[in-house]
């Protein structure tokens, strides 16, 4: 239905999960990252009311940020949880005896900004702090992170080897960040977020700690003492990694993963129908932008990481915001990223 269905490799996953060679049209929206507050808010909010009854497709109905009753009553919508694509390509590669050798001592995944938002923080001194801690490790920078000069700069001054897992439309994106965090004897980062679940749900160890960085136009639901009081296991001195993997399913949404023959039928993989289709090129762009511009209200949002966010700040990259053609291979396997050591 929208192009995030197919954001940072997830579609390409659940292709693979499902039996299929590539990815289909969505009947709907699928989550594509972690929130501590309902996604319906953070990754739906323009189009919740385009999306056919069933389509909102979460992760999780169990976690502690948001419940199903309080997005309800918040949105006025219901969603769908089916559980994280990062725990399909896990569980994959687990059942297949493809697990990568711990053989990369630490893996920092920073707090990142995007091209709609920016993040203030001292990136030279969490890079000395952690080289202190860990000595040199492998630092996966998001994409947009790797086009500032004074960011790079300031891990690999500190004697970093630097990485990404790729554009946020490379199919096999979280292909990268699960063989970073499965290869990883630990994983470091400087505030609650995606990735730290991610390993979490594969027994690394994590560890939170360094200058907390600050969202602009921060809300309550992104601060650090918001995430302590949440989730405090996280922020120990010494995390007991069995303890992270129970609540990391809980958020992942374990208990709601799909068959195959499930997924397809939840997805409407089982059939062809040209909605999908007619909504991802027409209808959802059309949608979108109106939501965007102002020309219909929005019951939901909107926010991007908890953060509002100005129509203008959208114009700024419009074309990452418009439907591209699909991925055209599914994603069974780990993928190791380049690394630079220079």
């Amino acid at each position: 239905m929208d192009i995030q269905n197919h954001f940072y490799g997830h579609s390409a996953v659940l292709a693979g999960h499902a039996g299929l060679r590539a990815p289909r049209h969505i009947p709907g929206l699928y989550q594509h990252g972690w929130t501590p507050v309902t996604p319906l808010r953070t990754h739906f909010a323009d189009l919740a009311h385009a999306t056919p009854p069933g389509g909102l497709f979460v992760w999780s109905h169990d976690s502690r940020g948001w419940t199903e009753r309080e997005s309800r009553m918040e949105t006025g919508f219901s969603s769908t949880p089916i559980g994280a694509a990062a725990l399909y390509l896990a569980r994959h590669v687990e059942a297949s005896g493809m697990v990568p050798q711990r053989t990369i001592d630490a893996v920092v995944l920073p707090f990142h900004g995007t091209r709609l938002i920016d993040v203030d923080g001292d990136q030279a001194g969490f890079a000395r702090e952690v080289f202190e801690r860990e000595g040199s490790a492998v630092v996966c920078m998001h994409v947009d992170d790797m086009q500032k000069p004074e960011i790079v700069k300031a891990w690999k001054d500190a004697g970093h080897i630097l990485t990404t897992a790729g554009e946020r439309r490379d199919p096999l994106f979280l292909a990268r960040v699960m063989w970073l965090v499965m290869s990883a004897k630990k994983v470091v980062s400087n505030r609650l977020a995606t990735a730290l679940l991610y390993a979490s749900a594969v027994d690394t160890p994590v560890h939170i700690y360094g200058p907390h960085f600050q969202i602009a136009g921060i809300q309550e639901t992104s601060s650090e003492e918001y995430l302590r009081e949440l989730w405090p296991e996280f922020y120990e001195d010494e995390p007991n990694t069995a303890q992270l993997r129970k609540i990391a399913e809980q958020e992942l949404g374990e208990a709601y993963l799909q068959s195959p023959q499930e997924l397809r039928r939840v997805l409407g993989w089982d059939k062809r129908n040209p909605r999908p289709f007619i909504d991802y090129w027409l209808r959802s762009p059309l949608a979108k932008a109106e939501a965007i511009l102002g020309i219909r209200d929005r019951k939901v949002g909107p926010l991007v990481n908890e953060v509002e966010v100005s129509p203008f700040q959208f114009f700024k990259n419009p074309f990452e915001h418009l439907p591209g053609i699909l991925p055209r291979t599914a994603s069974t396997t780990l993928v190791a990223p380049s690394l630079d050591r220079a």
